[in-house]
C-alpha cells in the first residue's frame, strides 16, 4: 500500500466540543517541491502544444493534448514513450479533446469538438464509444458503468446542467449541478469553471475554480453527499471582469488547477502576473477533510496543470513543458 508523501496531521480536528464546538487547527506545514530531473528523451520527443489534462498508473504518465488530438504516454520519470491517437472523427481519434482520466486500465477522454465520450486502453487500442449531445469538457470514470461529464454551458439559454452521468454504453442516467447565468458572457465563463475530482469509494469532488470555498462531496448516481467549507485563511485573489454596458465585476479566484490524491486535495494557487491579470502560480495548498489548510507546497515554477500521486507531482509549466518534482520539507 502506497503512502502519502505529506504526513498525517493529528492535530487537526481537536479540540472540537459538541455541535457547535471550535475546532482548533494546527499551523500549516511546509513543503518545497524539488525537481526530479527528467531522464534523457528518446529521440524524436514530440513537442507538447496544448497540454490539458494529467493521468496516471502504476508506470505511466498520460498527458492528454488538445491541440494536437492526442494523448502523449510518458514513463513515471518523464521518457517520452509512444503516442495514442489522431486528428479525426474515427474510433480512437480525436478533435480537440478536453478531459482525461484512466480507471482500470482505461483512459476515458472527453472528444469535444466530436461530442463524444471514448474509452481506451493505455496502448491505444479502442474499447468503446457513445456520443452526447453537447461538448464534454471534463470527465472522471468512476466505474466500469458510471462515467461523469461536465459539459461548458453555452451561455445562450439560461441555466444549464454541468453534470452528465451516464452507464457504459452510453445511457443518460442523472443531470445535476444548475449553472451560473448572468448574461455577462466572460464573467459567466469563469464563475462556471468547475473541477471533478476522484474521492474514495466511487465518490468524486466538485471543486469550484472561483466565487465560492465549498468542496461538494457527490456519489456515483449525483446525489450530494456533503459540503465542506475551505478554510478563510486560504490564498485567494480578486479580480475585476469586464461586464455589460462597460461595467466591471469582481471576482474571486479559488483555483487555477487542482488534484486529489487519497482524500487530500491539492488546489493550484492562481497569483498576479506581471500586468496585473491573473495567472496560474507557484503555490500549491493541501487541504483536509475538514478544509482545513494542511500544508502549502512552494513550487519553483509556474504551473497550469498539476496530478498528485504521493510525494510525485506531476506539472506542466507556463511554456507547456512536462515537469516532475519531489516534496521535501521546507
Amino acid at each position: 500500500m502506497k503512502k502519502s508523501g505529506l504526513p498525517i496531521v493529528l492535530a487537526i480536528g481537536l479540540g472540537c466540543q459538541g455541535q457547535m464546538g471550535i475546532c482548533r487547527q494546527a499551523p500549516p506545514l511546509h513543503y518545497a517541491a524539488r525537481e526530479f530531473k527528467l531522464e534523457t528523451y528518446a529521440e524524436g520527443r514530440p513537442y507538447l502544444s496544448r497540454p490539458v489534462a494529467l493521468a496516471y498508473d502504476e508506470s505511466r504518465l498520460f498527458v492528454l493534448d488538445m491541440d494536437d488530438d492526442d494523448i502523449k504516454v510518458f514513463s513515471r520519470s518523464g521518457v517520452f514513450e509512444y503516442i495514442i491517437g489522431r486528428k479525426g472523427q474515427g474510433p480512437g481519434e480525436f478533435h480537440l479533446p478536453s478531459g482525461l482520466d484512466i480507471l482500470g486500465g482505461k483512459l476515458y477522454v472527453a472528444d469535444s469538438a466530436n461530442r463524444r465520450v471514448q474509452v481506451v486502453d493505455t496502448k491505444g487500442g479502442y474499447l468503446s464509444g457513445f456520443r452526447v449531445p453537447f461538448s464534454p469538457h471534463r470527465i472522471l470514470g468512476l466505474g466500469p458503468e458510471r462515467i461523469v461529464v461536465m459539459s461548458l454551458p453555452s451561455g445562450r439559454d439560461g441555466q444549464e446542467r454541468m453534470l452528465h452521468g451516464f452507464d457504459g454504453s452510453g445511457q443518460l442516467l442523472w443531470e445535476a449541478g444548475d449553472s451560473f447565468f448572468s448574461r455577462d458572457s466572460v464573467y459567466d465563463l469563469m464563475r462556471n469553471r468547475w473541477f471533478m475530482l476522484k474521492a474514495a469509494g466511487g465518490e468524486f469532488f466538485l471543486v469550484p475554480g472561483a466565487n465560492g470555498r465549498l468542496i461538494r462531496r457527490l456519489d456515483a448516481d449525483g446525489a450530494l453527499l456533503g459540503e465542506t467549507e475551505v478554510t478563510e485563511n486560504y490564498p485567494s485573489q480578486e479580480i475585476d471582469i469586464p461586464a455589460r454596458e462597460g461595467k466591471k465585476r469582481t471576482l474571486r479566484a479559488f483555483c487555477w488547477n487542482c488534484a486529489s490524491d487519497r482524500e487530500r486535495l491539492f488546489l493550484l494557487v492562481a497569483e498576479r502576473t506581471e500586468d496585473g491579470d491573473l495567472g496560474p502560480g507557484r503555490t500549491i495548498a493541501v487541504i483536509d477533510k475538514a478544509g482545513g489548510l494542511e500544508a502549502t507546497i512552494a513550487l519553483p515554477e509556474r504551473l497550469t496543470r498539476i496530478a498528485v500521486d504521493g510525494n510525485t507531482i506531476f506539472g506542466i509549466d507556463v511554456d507547456s513543458g512536462l515537469r516532475i518534482f519531489k516534496l521535501e520539507p521546507k
